[in-house]
């Protein structure tokens, strides 16, 4: 298991579905980087998964991957309840991770991510990946160079009408935490601070219901739901207040009752202008009339999945030793929100952060 020169090595944990999107962003690097071993509790989707990429290795536990001494990189792609050990675990070996989304199920697990991190000088990251789309680092590059004034007011949400996720790593809390806020809000919500470049929030009210999985009649287009053991909220929301005053309202849906089969926006309301995204336009004025203006789109982007870019640019700051573009602070803080949504739920109050 010597460590050969040149590449960045990499080993996953994990072989279900999103797997096979990061297999393919790390395949992408093929000049400089190399996936080496994959574990899973499911071997036989770890053997598919590395015969379809080609990876020499399939481990038959997490603790014979990161004893290998020829891995500088873990990527953890399993269920929320894993990511947490797996990540402390992975940076304990002295390997740099890349963790899928949500980081961890608290902002307590994510200082303990963060804290292995420190002690070993390793690199950490979330992968938010829609921060890395064309449109994402469109939005973001205008609000950088042009500014939109201060921005006091957004609004965010990923509503789904009927695309629950219908597997045991989604529908129950011991596995996934949680439901359609800590699957698909983390999304919205991580987005939304990245562009306002807002990390200090302090309080949330929200709140997380379970209305329409439940029901006789429910069905999802993802497969068969368990009406009987579910345990997760198909819909939530909350408002967010941050240490400057500014304000977010966050939404978040499995199964709402609405026209579109899928909805991802985040809008940005600021003193000199608003931004909304996807569409890539900004809205200000002049002494006398509107202003409207379409952001032009990088076309290297523009055809690139955000998964890969973000790999792309992870992979890039552990061989530079630069920051990752994804700080693992910048995750507690959405960790944190959400966190205190479930709580604000559990109490009917208002959750100071």
């Amino acid at each position: 298991m010597a460590k050969s020169k040149g590449k960045l090595r990499v080993g996953m944990i994990g072989a279900g579905g999103i797997s096979k999107v990061h297999c393919e962003g790390w395949s992408a690097l093929a000049d400089e980087c190399e996936l080496v071993a994959i574990t899973d509790l499911n071997h036989e989707a770890a053997a598919a998964r590395a015969a379809e990429f080609k990876i020499d290795v399939v481990e038959r536990t997490t603790d014979e991957l990161l004893k290998r001494d020829d891995i500088d990189v873990v990527d953890i792609v399993t269920p929320n309840m894993f990511h947490k050990a797996q990540t402390v675990a992975a940076l304990n070996a002295g390997k740099h991770v890349l963790c899928e989304k949500p980081l961890a199920l608290s902002a307590k697990d994510v200082d303990q991510m963060i804290a292995a991190a420190v002690k070993n000088k390793k690199k950490l990251m979330c992968a938010q990946h829609m921060r890395f789309t064309a449109n994402s680092r469109a939005v973001k590059q205008y609000i950088v160079q042009h500014g939109l004034g201060e921005i006091y007011y957004a609004r965010a949400w990923f509503n789904r009408r009927r695309f629950l996720p219908c597997t045991p790593g989604f529908m129950y809390k011991r596995n996934s935490g949680g439901g359609c806020c800590i699957d698909v809000g983390v999304h919205a919500l991580d987005l939304t601070l990245h562009l306002m470049d807002n990390f200090e929030p302090v309080s949330v009210t929200g709140v997380a219901v379970t209305k329409l999985a439940k029901q006789a009649d429910a069905w999802s287009e993802w497969g068969q739901i368990d009406r009987q053991g579910l345990d997760v909220e198909d819909f939530a929301a909350g408002m967010i207040r941050f240490k400057n005053g500014a304000s977010l309202s966050l939404e978040c849906s499995f199964m709402l009752n609405q026209k579109p089969k899928e909805e991802v926006r985040v809008d940005l309301f600021g003193t000199s202008g608003g931004a909304t995204w996807p569409e890539c336009e900004v809205f200000s004025h002049t002494d006398r009339d509107y202003v409207d203006t379409k952001i032009n789109l990088n076309t290297r982007l523009a055809k690139t999945p955000g998964h890969w870019e973000e790999i792309r640019m992870f992979a890039r700051s552990v061989i530079d030793n630069t920051p990752v573009p994804v700080p693992p602070q910048q995750s507690r803080a959405v960790i944190a929100i959400l966190e205190g949504l479930y709580k604000s739920q559990a109490t009917g109050k208002e959750v100071r952060l």
